[in-house]
């Protein structure tokens, strides 16, 4: 299995890409709402409605949650990139001991055709 497929397969590539998937419908969604604020004509816009002040603290809560979000992606992402570390590290093992068996056959075929040496 090559690593595309390996990580096409992964269950945390699926929950990341329909991450960005969304996020991605998200931004298409409020970017397209607020086309139709620019509809107006320059001259006839109407005044701003006053705005209610709002305190720094009421949108701590999303700051937290996207915070938190950050977080656990990074270290899901560290942990997917160990778990494949010491699967190409198994695999590179594998490899050596099978090319160290190869030169130790072929060793041993050289010198039952040549007892010479």
């Amino acid at each position: 299995m090559s690593f595309i497929e390996g990580l096409r397969n992964s269950p945390l590539f699926r929950v990341a890409l329909l991450g960005a998937l969304i996020a991605l419908g998200l931004a298409a969604w409020s970017a397209f709402g607020t086309v139709g604020a620019y509809d107006v004509p320059f001259g006839m816009q109407p005044a701003p409605a006053p705005q209610a002040q709002q305190s720094a603290e009421a949108n701590l809560p999303f700051l937290f949650a996207v915070f938190i979000v950050t977080w656990a992606a990074f270290f899901g992402y560290v942990l997917y990139v160990s778990r494949r570390q010491r699967e190409m590290q198994g695999e590179i093992e594998a490899l050596r001991r099978a090319l160290d068996d190869r030169e130790r056959s072929s060793a041993d075929q050289r010198r039952e055709t040549n007892p010479n040496n």
